[in-house]
């Protein structure tokens, strides 16, 4: 019996930790693969001004790094994917808030730092897995009370954002379980 249990154990243990560890492969590298065999793709630094539409051919990405291109926009199409839990898509151009984001349920980490968005759509609260925010280096100065949404929010990245001391007092008050990440206040009109 104790045998037992403890093969029990080791599987369960061994399922559980094996999901959070994915093989990302760089854009090149996968070229001819199966698009449903590959989890995670690292697509950074590629100058990319559109996403190629072989992109979206990987549906069960989990993990998609797009940062350090010149994206302008991220188009709905990427509403294909439907599995992914981290995106990142830090230093590019984006000047409006990826509307696409609200379409893709099961995101837990997004990073949109050192872009040019002023604003966040007001889907965002619709993300119920969203654990991590990190809007750093952005002229964002609101934050969509719908963010009040996020259960499972646990870190909000806005430093490097000239924020009031109202605003940052307001939602670490209302959202105490989030670790907030905030300049020292500016002296600013609120």
């Amino acid at each position: 019996m104790k045998l037992l249990l403890a093969i029990i154990f080791l599987y369960a243990s061994n399922t559980l930790f094996a999901q959070d560890t994915l093989k990302i492969y760089r854009w090149e590298a996968i070229q001819k693969a199966n698009p449903d065999t590959i989890l995670a793709i690292d697509a950074s630094k590629l100058k990319w001004e559109q996403i190629p539409e072989k992109l979206y051919s990987f549906k069960n990405l989990k993990y998609l790094n797009i940062s350090k291109n010149k994206l302008k926009e991220l188009p709905l199409e990427m509403g294909v994917f439907k599995s992914l839990k981290t995106l990142d898509v830090t230093k590019n151009d984006l000047e409006n808030a990826p509307i696409v984001i609200c379409q893709l349920p099961k995101l837990q980490k997004l990073h949109l730092a050192r872009n040019k968005i002023s604003s966040l759509p007001a889907c965002i609260g619709y993300l119920s897995e969203l654990r991590v925010l990190d809007i750093w280096d952005n002229p964002i100065n609101v934050l969509q009370e719908e963010v009040a949404n996020l259960k499972k929010l646990e870190a909000v990245d806005m430093r490097a954002i000239m924020l009031g001391p109202h605003f940052q007092q307001k939602w670490e008050e209302s959202m105490p379980q989030v670790k907030w990440y905030f300049d020292p206040p500016c002296h600013c009109v609120e």
